[in-house]
C-alpha cells in the first residue's frame, strides 16, 4: 500500500485564498527561471566555444548534459513526490538551480562548466516533474488554457534573458557575469514554494497501479513519442538559433540575442493564443496546423542569406512550436486518468530526451557537414511528429466512436 503524503499537501479551495495565489506565483516565477537557464548557455555558446575552443558537438553536448540530469530527476520525482508530498522537492530543486548559475560564474574550464549545467539540470528536473502537475491540479478542469498561459512565460522568460545577457555581452561584460542575474530570483521562488498548502493528488497518485495503468494505456505511448518530438524541435530551435546567425551570417553576440528574443517572444505569443484558442478549437488540429507552418519555416530557414530573415524565421519558429508541450500534457490529463505528477513526469521525460538528443546531433552533422544542414534535422522532426498527430487523433477518434456506441 502507498504510503501518504506529508501534510504539505492539504487541499486548496479552487480560484481563491493565499495558498492559491501563492503557489501560482511559485509556478509563474519558476518558469520564467527555467528559462533563464536554457537561454543563458544558448546566448553564450558562442563566447564559451571560443574560450574554451569548443566545436559544435562540444557545444550541443552542453545542452544534452544539463538534459540528460534532468531526465534522470524526472523519472524518479513524479512517483516519489506522489507518494510523499511536492513541497520539499519544489523549494529545493529551486535552491539547487540558484547554486549551479551562481557558481557558473568561476566556472574557468570546459569540465567544470558540465558538472554545473549537470547540477542545473537536477534542478529543473524537479521542476519539470511538478509544476506542470502543480498548474493542473490547482483547478482540475480545463488545464490547456492554464497550462499555455502560464508555459508562456517561459517563453517570455527566453526573450527577457536573451535581451538582458545579449546587451551586457556587446557592452564587453564577461559571459560567466550574467548568470550572476539569476540568483536571486530562484531563491524567490524556492522561498514561495515552501509554505505549506498544496492541492490534494489524484485518488491513484503514488500507487504501482497507476504507472501500470499509465503504461498500459496506448495513447500514452502515442502522445510520449509526441512530447519526444516536440521537446527535439523545440530544444534544437533554440540552443542552436544565437549561434546559428553568429556562425553563418557574422551576427554579433547581439544578433544571436536576438534571434533567441523573438523566438521565446513569438512562443509566448503562440501559447497565449493556444491558450485563449483550445477551449473553442481541437487541440490536436491547432498542433496539425503548427507542425506543417513549422516544417515551412524551419525548411526556409536552412537556406536564407538574410539575417533579418532568418530573425524573422526564428520567431515564425517560435511561433508555431508554442503549442506542443504544454497542449500533449493538457490532452494527456483530460483523456488518461491516472495520479497526475507520475503521468507529467512521463511525458515530460519524453521531451527531455528529445531536447538532450537533438541539439547535440545538430552538433554532430554541423562538424561533418555544415550547420545549415544540421538545422535541417529540425524540419525533419516535425514531418515525423504531424505524422504521430494523425495517429493520436485516430485514436481519440475511434475511443469517442465507442464511448458513443455503448
Amino acid at each position: 500500500m502507498a504510503s501518504s503524503p506529508d501534510a504539505s499537501d492539504v487541499p486548496v479551495p479552487p480560484q481563491q485564498g493565499v495558498a492559491y495565489k501563492r503557489l501560482m506565483a511559485a509556478a509563474s516565477v519558476s518558469k520564467v527561471v527555467q528559462a533563464a537557464t536554457v537561454a543563458l548557455p544558448a546566448v553564450c555558446l558562442s563566447a564559451i566555444g571560443d574560450q574554451f575552443d569548443l566545436g559544435y558537438a562540444g557545444r550541443g553536448l552542453l545542452s544534452s548534459v544539463r538534459m540528460a540530469m534532468l531526465l534522470s530527476v524526472v523519472l524518479v520525482a513524479g512517483y516519489l513526490s506522489d507518494r510523499l508530498g511536492r513541497r520539499h522537492f519544489l523549494w529545493v530543486s529551486m535552491v539547487l538551480i540558484a547554486a549551479g548559475v551562481g557558481a557558473t560564474y568561476f566556472a574557468n574550464t570546459y569540465g567544470l562548466l558540465l558538472i554545473l549545467q549537470g547540477a542545473v539540470g537536477i534542478g529543473v528536473g524537479g521542476l519539470e516533474a511538478l509544476v506542470n502537475t502543480l498548474i493542473a491540479e490547482l483547478r482540475p478542469k480545463g488545464a490547456g488554457r492554464r497550462l499555455n498561459l502560464v508555459n508562456a512565460l517561459f517563453s517570455a522568460g527566453l526573450l527577457g534573458t536573451a535581451l538582458l545577457s545579449g546587451a551586457l555581452l556587446h557592452a564587453g561584460v564577461r559571459w560567466q557575469l550574467t548568470f550572476l542575474l539569476w540568483p536571486l530570483p530562484a531563491l524567490l521562488a524556492a522561498g514561495l514554494y515552501a509554505p505549506r498548502g498544496y492541492p490534494a493528488p489524484h485518488p491513484l497518485a503514488g500507487r504501482v497501479e497507476s504507472v501500470r495503468h499509465i503504461l498500459g494505456n496506448g495513447l500514452f505511448w502515442l502522445v510520449l513519442g509526441a512530447m519526444v518530438l516536440a521537446g527535439a524541435a523545440e530544444g534544437g530551435l533554440i540552443v542552436w538559433s544565437a549561434n546559428y546567425v553568429q556562425d553563418q551570417m557574422a551576427a554579433s553576440s547581439w544578433g544571436g540575442a536576438w534571434a533567441i528574443a523573438l523566438c521565446g517572444g513569438a512562443m509566448a505569443i503562440g501559447r497565449l493564443i493556444t491558450g485563449l484558442a483550445v477551449s473553442r478549437v481541437s487541440p490536436i488540429a491547432i498542433m496539425l496546423v503548427s507542425g506543417v507552418g513549422f516544417v515551412l519555416a524551419t525548411t526556409a530557414l536552412c537556406f536564407t542569406q538574410q539575417l533579418w530573415l532568418a530573425w524573422a524565421l526564428f520567431a515564425a519558429g517560435g511561433l508555431f512550436v508554442a503549442c506542443f508541450w504544454p497542449t500533449l500534457l493538457a490532452v494527456a490529463s483530460d483523456t488518461i486518468q491516472a495520479g497526475s505528477s507520475t503521468l507529467f513526469a512521463l511525458l515530460s521525460a519524453g521531451g527531455v530526451i528529445g531536447c538532450a538528443l537533438l541539439p547535440w546531433l545538430i552538433g554532430l552533422l554541423a562538424d561533418v557537414y555544415d550547420l545549415r544542414i544540421g538545422l535541417l534535422l529540425l524540419p525533419a522532426t516535425m514531418v515525423l511528429q504531424v505524422g504521430v498527430l494523425v495517429a493520436i487523433a485516430v485514436l481519440l477518434g475511434r475511443r469517442d466512436y465507442s464511448e458513443g456506441r455503448a
